[in-house]
């Protein structure tokens, strides 16, 4: 009498794949993954700053007019661009080859 195959001796031809499967290199699929979730933050993050400003309009406080008389101050203005520029190098040290 024989025993059953051992289950842990079989090497499966395709691993399993969890999750959503579109492309055949899964790096592909967590880069998707990470396009995906950053536009869904993006998304979020305008519907917040659309729904505070309708909430500053209702209180009466002309949020749009005081915006732009910010974004034309130098000093914030270079302030906001040293910020981007950090924050991008940031961003981009994560998928640079260096």
């Amino acid at each position: 009498m024989s025993s059953p195959p051992d289950p842990s001796a079989e090497v499966a031809a395709d691993p399993p794949t969890r999750g959503y499967h579109a492309f055949e290199d899964p790096v592909h699929d967590r880069l998707l993954g990470v396009i995906l979730a950053l536009g869904a933050e993006v998304w979020n993050l305008r519907e917040r700053l659309g729904l505070l400003e309708s909430a500053l309009a209702r209180q009466g406080v002309d949020v749009s007019a005081l915006i732009e008389e910010l974004a034309l101050d130098p000093e914030r203005a270079a302030s906001m661009t040293a910020d981007r520029d950090a924050f991008l190098a940031r961003f981009l040290r994560a998928i640079s080859a260096d």
